[in-house]
């Protein structure tokens, strides 16, 4: 038996030059392993059942940037982002951003934006690696896309890309895709793909053996995966009298 509870908000305000954004989504999934054996003979015997409960998924974000336009095709803005994913062997990651960006189509119908800045990181790790640093500067750039498919359906893209100029082989990418139907001016239907990329992922540990299968009683440190993906189909409310707020 398995099930998944997500949730998650998004709170915009917008004046003339600037737009305040906070976000925050959480998901996590319970998997339950029932196991059954029977006691007697085979005309009469009694049934018993073992669950075992435990949460094989969880994933926390929280959000803020605060964005300033400057000119048409330029903006400046500044944010922290917060995660937790300890099935990807992060226990907590901060992260600290200051840039500027061009925003290269914005209409009724589609936003496109692209955007670079400086960030600064501060990493636990749930096994921790002896040998890089939790703490480093990086560089970040990405995109985000809005658009307007059709009269009920819009697309949306966004890709960040961190690059730690501590150990540059530690390339970070995040992208996601969804895909809003819209079923009134209120409600919408969100599937979503999220992709996590790291090139040199966090480290777990696990039981060694000896060559004949025998427990040593000792762990030893290996790399996770190095993507890590999650697709959620999700009903989402807008509240707020405008688009000022939602």
């Amino acid at each position: 038996e398995s099930n998944t509870l997500g949730a998650g908000a998004k709170l915009r305000r917008v004046w003339p030059k600037t737009q305040l954004t906070f976000r925050g989504a959480t998901t996590q999934t319970k998997s339950s392993l029932i196991s059954r054996q029977a006691t007697g003979t085979p005309d009469d015997f009694q049934v018993q059942e073992d669950k075992v409960t435990e949460t094989t998924a969880e994933f926390f974000n929280l959000m803020g940037a605060l964005k300033h336009t400057l000119s048409k095709r330029f903006f400046a803005f500044g944010g922290a982002d917060w995660m937790r994913n300890r099935f990807a062997g992060i226990d907590s990651r901060t992260l600290i951003a200051a840039g500027a960006g061009n925003s290269w189509t914005e209409s009724e119908k589609t936003t496109f934006d692209t955007f670079y800045s400086i960030t600064y990181t501060f990493q636990t790790d749930v096994v921790e690696n002896p040998f890089v640093k939790s703490d480093f500067p990086g560089v970040q750039f990405g995109y985000a896309l809005d658009t307007q498919l059709t009269a009920s359906t819009r697309f949306e893209s966004d890709l960040i890309a961190d690059w730690n100029m501590d150990n540059t082989d530690d390339i970070r990418l995040d992208w996601f895709n969804s895909l809003p139907i819209s079923i009134s001016s209120k409600l919408e239907l969100k599937p979503s793909l999220r992709l996590l990329w790291r090139n040199e992922p966090s480290l777990t540990e696990v039981p060694l053996f000896d060559t004949g299968g025998v427990p040593t009683g000792e762990n030893v440190k290996t790399p996770l995966e190095k993507l890590d993906s999650m697709f959620t189909l999700a009903l989402v409310v807008k509240l707020g009298p405008s688009p000022a707020a939602e």
